[in-house]
């Protein structure tokens, strides 16, 4: 098994808390905007934002990837989706970065998630076992086969420093701003 560098660096490591999974069964397009929705978020938003989406109770938003994708009004019109299995890897993602926080010393309740993304890790062909019918799987070579992609993701928890803090002030004023202009 090969090990795998993050992408984000950092100065001093003593700062950041990092973890990592690789050869994940699951959407790496998926995990990509999960992992984007956490960005700028406390530890308990971000946990709160996840488990939200795992009760389906309200989508995560797709910025990326979201070709023929659904309006939810949930996210005032915006595309979005509930990627259950990628919102529970980037849950014990999260888990693993707040355990390795602790273990430094990091103060808890000042932590951000700083960066998270996902990658596409391998592609590796899949023969079916079985052919269903050329209605349902088509002709060629597409019924003999389909891709099978693994993924990895990683998670960069880091201290909120004060001009980060006034960023998120002000983009959530703007935030609020948009929301009543909506209303509207």
């Amino acid at each position: 098994m090969a090990l795998y560098e993050f992408s984000f660096k950092v100065q001093d490591e003593r700062e950041v808390a990092r973890s990592q999974a690789y050869d994940l069964d699951a959407s790496y397009k998926d995990l990509t905007n999960v992992m984007a929705e956490m960005k700028g978020k406390t530890i308990k938003e971000a946990r709160a934002m996840l488990e939200e989406c795992i009760s389906m109770k309200k989508p995560i938003r797709y910025r990326k990837f979201a070709t023929r994708l659904g309006h939810r009004s949930q996210l005032g019109g915006r595309k979005g989706r509930f990627p259950k299995k990628e919102a529970k890897i980037a849950l014990t993602l999260l888990r693993n970065a707040e355990g390795n926080a602790n273990f430094k010393g990091l103060p808890m309740e000042k932590l951000v998630v700083r960066q998270g993304a996902a990658y596409k890790q391998n592609t590796m062909r899949r023969y079916r076992q079985h052919f269903g019918s050329s209605i349902t799987l088509g002709y060629g070579k597409q019924a003999l086969w389909a891709s099978y992609e693994t993924c990895r993701a990683e998670l960069v928890l880091a201290v909120e420093s004060e001009k980060y803090l006034l960023k998120k002030v002000k983009r959530a004023k703007k935030d609020e701003k948009r929301a009543e202009k909506a209303k509207k």
